[in-house]
């Protein structure tokens, strides 16, 4: 009995309708965001609870299909899968505690993570790299804090709705490290001090490129050295 359910457990169609059934699911929370005619409500619910008792059922088949079931939720994956399934098992309500649900029934695409092996290895390897992308958005913070400082000196009289203290210094300075119109942020200071380009080409090129492509080789180390393990 174990090999059956083993055995569809792990069958490549099985496992491709499943995710359909999880990317199907997130569109259908998606439809409750707009103004639908009252008429479909009901279908839509039907559909819903068809979707929560498939999951119930695929949860099911996996838990028959592991030859030791005591372990079954110390998995870390099958943990998440079984909490977001009984989440989705609570019916809507009213109010309140309905909205709440109907939030966390969003987080049942989360499922996919558990069903695609490349993102699982993304997910593992971004939760061991923490220690080491810490450091670096420290680093990143000193440099953020360094230039706020600079910036609220350099230019706190020119512009004081964007460099009047340090708080709003920072806040401005991760909008140009986002790249997100900084621009606009520069040239006025640009025009009034001819230097200003100096401050904020140095600010882009250690904040939004360097760090940040730092953060994007520690995890890719992470990675690696994930995979030599695995293969040793």
């Amino acid at each position: 009995m174990v090999r059956t359910f083993y055995k569809i457990r792990e069958n490549s169609f099985f496992q491709a309708f499943v995710i359909g059934v999880i990317i199907f699911s997130a569109l259908l929370v998606g439809t409750t965001t707009y103004d639908i005619d009252p008429q479909y409500h009901l279908i839509l619910s039907f559909l819903d609870y068809g979707v929560t008792i498939f999951f119930v059922i695929e949860l099911s088949i996996r838990f028959l299909g592991e030859e030791k079931k005591s372990e079954f939720l110390k998995d870390g994956w099958n943990l998440f899968d079984t909490i977001i399934v009984t989440v989705s098992l609570i019916p809507l309500g009213a109010g309140n505690s309905a909205l709440l649900l109907r939030l966390l029934r969003v987080f049942r695409v989360l499922r996919l993570i558990s069903f695609i092996p490349e993102l699982r290895i993304l997910i593992e390897a971004l939760l061991k790299s923490l220690p080491r992308i810490g450091y670096v958005c420290l680093l990143l913070f000193i440099i953020l804090y360094i230039y706020a400082a600079f910036g609220s000196i350099l230019f706190g009289e020119a512009d004081p709705s964007r460099w009047k203290d340090i708080g709003t210094s920072v806040i401005t300075l991760v909008q140009v490290m986002t790249l997100s119109s900084w621009e606009q942020v520069m040239l006025p200071m640009q025009e009034k001090f001819w230097w200003a380009w100096v401050y904020f080409y140095t600010f882009v090129a250690l904040g939004a490129i360097t760090l940040l492509n730092l953060i994007i080789a520690v995890l890719v180390d992470v990675m690696s050295e994930d995979k030599e393990n695995k293969k040793i």
